[in-house]
């Protein structure tokens, strides 16, 4: 089972929408191409597969300060399931 696939496009587009960047902002402040961004956020297999952590990282690290506290705690959990931890 892939763990790649439990990170949602919608997800990740939602957090950037609640950041208030444009796709644009967000690609120049975290080092990737306006083009990954909107493969990220609308799914593209091959892009999903071929992103790292450090994406997702730096994603949420620029988007975190503005995303409400039901955004951060679905991250969180989302962080955990990709990584295999259980918090029961």
């Amino acid at each position: 089972m892939s763990r790649r696939k439990m990170f949602s496009g919608a997800q990740l587009k939602s957090l950037r929408k609640e950041a208030g960047f444009t796709q644009e902002e967000l690609a120049s402040r975290i080092g990737i191409s306006r083009e990954t961004v909107s493969a990220i956020e609308n799914e593209k297999p091959e892009t999903m597969e071929s992103i790292g952590v450090n994406v997702i990282s730096k994603w949420w690290s620029t988007c975190r300060q503005t995303a409400s506290a039901q955004t951060r705690e679905s991250f969180f959990s989302t962080v955990m399931d990709y990584f295999g931890f259980n918090l029961s």
